[in-house]
């Protein structure tokens, strides 16, 4: 069972809301389940050890995916342009799964192919044409 966030790290609660009803949405478009959107919550606002520029992660074979929802120094919400596309790069990681090379014996390292960036670009395509998402995409 996943340990519930403490609302103290809830930064803005509409904002989670609204990410996390657009995700279901998203979902929805590109017929994928049972997916589950975890928002990234550092230790430190602003500071410290996740001051990076992760936009979000996720783990091929399993059905979640971790979105960072604010600038990592400010802590402001992040534009949902961002927020969407992020959420087409980590699910296309399902749909087109990237490839593992070895480095040596037991080191491996992830590289996105020419099919996962097409499917990328055809989810980014499907978002923009969806009535509910398009509005947040810029012209």
């Amino acid at each position: 069972m996943r340990k519930m966030p403490n609302m103290a790290d809830i930064l803005d609660p509409r904002h989670e809301a609204m990410v996390e009803h657009l995700f279901q949405r998203c979902l929805l478009v590109l017929d994928m389940k049972d997916f589950e959107l975890r928002p990234l919550r550092r230790r430190k606002r602003g500071t410290g050890k996740f001051n990076s520029i992760t936009y979000g992660y996720t783990k091929p074979g399993e059905k979640w995916v971790v979105i960072d929802l604010y600038t990592p120094k400010t802590m402001k919400t992040r534009k949902m342009d961002a927020i969407l596309r992020v959420i087409a790069h980590e699910l296309a990681h399902h749909q087109k799964p990237p490839k593992y090379y070895r480095q040596w014996f037991t080191i491996k390292y992830m590289v996105h192919h020419p099919p996962f960036w097409t499917q990328y670009k055809k989810n980014v395509a499907l978002f923009e044409k969806d009535e509910v998402l398009s509005v947040y995409f810029s012209k």
